[in-house]
């Protein structure tokens, strides 16, 4: 890191203050001077700025894709919709911020967890993209390769070890297709403009289609498939991004005898979560502890709904503010509860089929191209 002074300011204190800044004040600050700009596109600041972010109340981010008709040349192009929505307690609004990414292949694209502010979107004709659109840097992935001849299952997470962030690809078996078991594939965002994905052989696990994989502290977890997995220790699988294994952890023990449909995983305080929809009116969220290599449980909310329209699924995420408010987004509502008490709900924009994840604004780097303005509205 460079060091020196700037107008008179210490150049340490120049960046401590700069790591509290959103990061659009940041992108226009670069142009300021060549330290600032090294400064700031430094692996260490962009790790701090991260960390001040993520002590900020966190919004979420929706998006789907859809075909439009381009008003130049009236042709057809695939359009990716997204929504990013920061709830304000104060008057109970969400302050909307949407945009359009255009100009992306032709394909069916769906949305993953964010991790560390990055998206990572997969379509079903094996195109995979990652975009960080607080900087508007995106970079589109090798064809994985491999037709599965079924849907896709995806994990984006980052190594807690080599900081590296990394696409895992589970490919279930496929028995009709000369796969009788599962593999896995692996690509890892680097600089190296030729990355390509890896196999790292055959898995003994089917993960679940329809739940999304969440990532939390160098390790990317799955809901297993019901069906192939009758086993009641097997419920929730984790791919270690370091060494690049699967394992079994164990759940809550209340949910082995649950259907899977019912539960997702989530994030909270830094922690796996789990929510459990007990019954239409009762949503249960469990914490994952970690102590000393011993994994457990704790109940962490006992939500009693006085609507039915919460379901958990695709369009199903939630989040925690700074003062204890959980907020359930759901269908085209986000629902605010306080002390497990129902506060209020908030409608949103029906946008169609889409994703939601919770999400932090970030200058991590994909290692890709800026969007231009035609791209990017």
């Amino acid at each position: 890191m460079l060091r020196g002074r700037d107008y008179g300011v210490p150049h340490h204190l120049i960046l401590h203050i700069l790591g509290k800044l959103p990061v659009k004040s940041l992108l226009r600050f670069k142009s300021v001077s060549k330290q600032w700009f090294r400064s700031t596109i430094d692996p260490d600041f962009t790790d701090r700025h991260l960390l001040n972010q993520k002590k900020r109340d966190p919004g979420f981010m929706t998006a789907n894709s859809t075909c439009c008709i381009n008003k130049y040349n009236f042709g057809i192009e695939k359009v990716v919709f997204m929504d990013s929505m920061v709830v304000n307690k104060d008057n109970n609004t969400i302050p909307h911020c949407y945009t359009w990414l255009t100009d992306v292949p032709c394909d069916h694209y769906t949305m993953l967890n964010s991790c560390d502010g990055i998206l990572c979107f997969y379509g079903l004709s094996l195109t995979v993209f990652v975009l960080n659109p607080s900087t508007k840097e995106y970079r589109f992935l090798p064809n994985m390769g491999w037709y599965c001849h079924s849907l896709p299952r995806l994990g984006f997470g980052r190594d807690a070890v080599t900081k590296r962030y990394k696409i895992v690809r589970v490919l279930n078996p496929c028995p009709s297709h000369g796969r009788p078991r599962g593999c896995c594939l692996v690509i890892t965002l680097d600089p190296n403009p030729d990355a390509c994905w890896r196999s790292i052989g055959e898995i003994p696990y089917v993960v679940d289609s329809s739940s999304p994989s969440v990532h939390v502290d160098g390790a990317i977890y799955w809901l297993t498939d019901e069906i192939f997995h009758l086993n009641k220790s097997e419920v929730i699988v984790m791919f270690d991004l370091h060494v690049e294994k699967f394992q079994p952890i164990p759940h809550p023990s209340c949910c082995s005898d649950k259907n899977r449909g019912t539960m997702q995983l989530g994030t909270l305080r830094e922690c796996l979560c789990l929510a459990q929809q007990e019954t239409e009116c009762r949503l249960n969220i469990w914490k994952m502890e970690k102590q000393q290599q011993k994994i457990t449980w704790e109940k962490l909310y006992c939500i009693l709904l006085f609507r039915n329209d919460l379901r958990v699924g695709p369009r199903f995420a939630f989040a925690e503010h700074r003062d204890g408010t959980l907020l359930v987004c759901s269908e085209d509502k986000v629902y605010l509860y306080k002390q497990n008490r129902h506060v209020c709900y908030v409608s949103i924009a029906k946008i169609g089929p889409r994703r939601t994840t919770a999400f932090t604004e970030s200058l991590v780097t994909v290692y890709g191209k800026t969007l231009s303005r035609s791209q990017w509205r």
